[in-house]
């Protein structure tokens, strides 16, 4: 590396820097080495870094000095990183191996501006070695809260967060998108807070119906009313002394929101049939819904939302890209283990070569993630289970199917692997295409059919024929009580279960 020419300090040992522009590994032949970054430039910066497996040394996610990149798998052919302007160039002048930038050849040098670093950049060298470059900010120390897997800005905030508002017994509301790891963080913060030796009581609110709303919530007395045979306790006299997890509260009906509203308000609830009780709960909601809408079009009551006075944004995967490497490892590590091949991710000696190849992981960072960190574990338990006896994985049509490219400027041309999967005539796609195209698009056949390029009334009609697409408000209320009791109130994964989207069966229990 020319020290005299970068930010000698950022990439010599000491401290980190509190923000800057940093390069993440996302694969590399030692699996073990994922997640290591180096500090490349901060705000003002300049020069240029080499980068080769002899050069910089790189950190490991604690921030202490691990190794250059260091396998003869990795050239010694430099990549040059200049910082110019608000942006970069990466040059490289070799033929071999290539060297793609976000998909694309990089052959000489390309400039990307400030708006590519803020999403970052994916390096894929060769076939065994994917980097991501971009802003890291390492103001804050990196709090550790068990079972939460990154080492990304946004994740180092979220952990922060959690610590700070644990101990602090306010209500608190999760918003985010569907997948993100809303449950997770409910449970954390009910595991720091003082109330960790009590009872975590989670529901689904949105799937208890308006009906024995009253009873679920606050329970009742034996013979209150028929079929009472025996005394119940709601989940507000379960939670009594600990923390109470309403889940999906933006979709919950007005009755019960009204519920809700007088038991958050006063601390008491009435059991039907019983007389009134004080109930000392920690609530934490969570949603996916823009409550401030529902509010404005009367959907949502305005004093239920202001009783939730700290909230926390649980961030989507996209925007915390160089998480993905280390969290599709965890995964696959998890599920490896669970089929008894957790050997395949040991470190590999020699000339082995790594078990997953760096252009899949690559593949997967470029990747939109509708469904977040759900639907990359459901990608790490396929690649498992149909490379559990592989020596090295492979990556199947079936596999590549799970994914949609992202698209933009620097996502196309698409890589020869994904050009050879142009779409079917519509004549030619057979059942497996649909079922493919329906599972990877969470069983939504707008998405599903613009996956296939074809019109929303054929696959409708393909589909229905072939018997492989239903719709929710065609099901039995008989079924879908005993999917969401099967998927323990987790409506997407009784959608999955049932093979409809999720909205559809959110909008089917509303009404």
């Amino acid at each position: 590396m020319d020290q005299g020419a970068t930010v000698s300090t950022l990439t010599e040992a000491g401290d980190s820097p509190r923000s800057c522009i940093a390069a993440r590994v996302l694969a590399h032949p030692d699996p073990d080495r994922v997640g290591e970054f180096v500090p490349l430039f901060d705000h003002k910066g300049g020069g240029v870094v080499t980068m080769s497996r002899l050069t910089p040394e790189f950190r490991r996610p604690d921030g202490h000095l691990s190794a250059p990149l260091a396998s003869p798998r990795i050239t010694r052919n430099p990549l040059d990183i200049e910082r110019r302007g608000e942006g970069l160039v990466l040059r490289y002048r070799a033929e071999m191996p290539p060297i793609e930038v976000n998909g694309r050849p990089l052959l000489g040098e390309r400039v990307f501006s400030e708006d590519d670093l803020r999403d970052g950049l994916v390096v894929l060298s060769g076939k065994d070695l994917a980097l991501w470059i971009g802003w890291l900010d390492l103001v804050e120390p990196a709090a550790e809260v068990q079972g939460m897997v990154g080492e990304s800005t946004a994740m180092r905030r979220l952990r922060q967060q959690i610590h700070r508002v644990a101990a602090l017994d306010v209500p608190v509301l999760l918003r985010g998108e569907t997948g993100v790891g809303k449950e997770l963080v409910a449970a954390a913060i009910h595991s720091y807070s003082r109330r960790a030796g009590a009872k975590y009581v989670a529901v689904n609110v949105a799937g208890v119906p308006p009906t024995v709303a009253a009873s679920e919530l606050f329970g009742h007395r034996r013979g209150a009313f028929t079929g009472a045979v025996e005394e119940r306790k709601g989940y507000f006299v379960q939670a009594d002394g600990g923390t109470l997890f309403l889940d999906e509260i933006g979709d919950v009906t007005s009755e019960v929101q009204a519920l809700l509203l007088r038991a958050v308000q006063e601390g008491v609830i009435q059991p039907i049939g019983g007389g009134t009780r004080q109930v000392d709960v920690r609530l934490i909601a969570a949603t996916d819904s823009d409550l401030e809408s529902a509010v404005a079009r009367r959907e949502f009551r305005e004093p239920l939302l202001r009783r939730f006075s700290y909230e926390i944004r649980v961030p989507p995967l996209r925007a915390r890209r160089d998480d993905i490497g280390i969290l599709f490892y965890h995964l696959l590590r998890e599920r490896l283990a669970t089929m008894g091949e957790a050997r395949r991710l040991s470190r590999e000696g020699g000339d082995g070569g790594p078990w997953v190849p760096a252009s899949y992981v690559a593949d997967l960072v470029r990747h939109d993630w509708p469904g977040n960190v759900r639907e990359l574990a459901n990608v790490a338990l396929a690649f498992a289970v149909e490379n559990r006896d592989r020596p090295r994985a492979r990556v199947s049509d079936e596999l590549r199917a799970m994914l949609r490219p992202r698209r933009g400027p620097e996502a196309e041309p698409p890589r020869a692997s994904e050009s050879s999967r142009d779409l079917k005539a519509p004549g030619e796609l057979q059942e497996e295409d649909f079922v493919l195209a329906l599972r990877a698009e969470k069983w939504s056949p707008e998405r599903a059919a613009k996956r296939l390029g074809i019109s929303k009334s054929h696959l409708y009609k393909r589909a229905a024929s072939i018997g492989v697409i239903r719709l929710a408000k065609d099901l039995s209320d008989a079924e879908i009580r005993a999917a969401v009791e099967s998927a323990r109130g987790d409506l997407d994964e009784a959608a999955e279960r049932l093979r409809v989207s999720g909205r559809g069966l959110r909008l089917r229990l509303k009404r």
